[in-house]
């Protein structure tokens, strides 16, 4: 697995600093390769509201990026909806999709390989098939234990924590992340496997 720690000093084990800041958005065509490659984005969660944690570490929003020259960008990660499923169904976890552009405010990039046995076809497109199989509006979007916290309550769940089991119910495994600097309170609470089988019951 390689960390690319885009807020870490030049020269770090595992990261480098980014370059100067650019006004552009960032391009789909910058990340495209000609076979399907698997990297996670880290991002200050909820933009300020993930520095709550001061004077700890600010806290990681994760999102998976597939990219490839063929089928374009694909975004995917675990948002708490809003107000479009009705007040029923507010701050209830659903997967949230979006192609051909990449997130912003990225500090963190870690490529992710495919499991033993696996192509990088086959990885992407499980990733993307699982995610449409996952039962949105079913588990509460809860913050992390204290608020402040690098962990969940047992049995809470957040965006990091659908990361997590997204990629569990694919690998066989939760990947070992480093990200210096930071805290992805979520990671170490992925949620069940049954979530991504349309198995879970309201």
């Amino acid at each position: 697995m390689t960390v690319q720690n885009l807020a870490t000093e030049p020269g770090a084990a595992r990261g480098m600093r980014a370059g100067p800041a650019s006004s552009a958005p960032p391009s789909a065509s910058q990340a495209q390769h000609s076979e399907p490659t698997v990297t996670l984005y880290g991002r200050i969660a909820a933009d300020l509201l993930g520095y709550i944690s001061w004077p700890d570490p600010p806290s990681l929003h994760f999102s998976i990026v597939i990219d490839d020259a063929y089928s374009g960008i694909i975004v995917l990660d675990g948002q708490p909806t809003g107000m479009e499923a009705g007040i029923r169904n507010m701050a209830l976890i659903k997967t949230n999709r979006y192609d051909n552009a990449l997130p912003g405010g990225a500090v963190v990039k870690i490529a992710l390989q495919p499991p033993q046995g696996m192509s990088r076809q086959e990885f992407a497109h499980r990733l993307v098939i699982n995610s449409q199989k996952f039962v949105s509006y079913v588990a509460p979007y809860a913050l992390p234990q204290n608020i402040r916290g690098s962990r969940m309550r047992a049995g809470e769940y957040n965006s990091g924590s659908y990361v997590a089991g997204l990629l569990q119910s694919v690998m066989g495994h939760v990947p070992t992340i480093s990200a210096p600097g930071f805290q992805a309170p979520g990671w170490e609470s992925p949620m069940p496997s049954h979530f991504f089988k349309g198995e879970a019951i309201r």
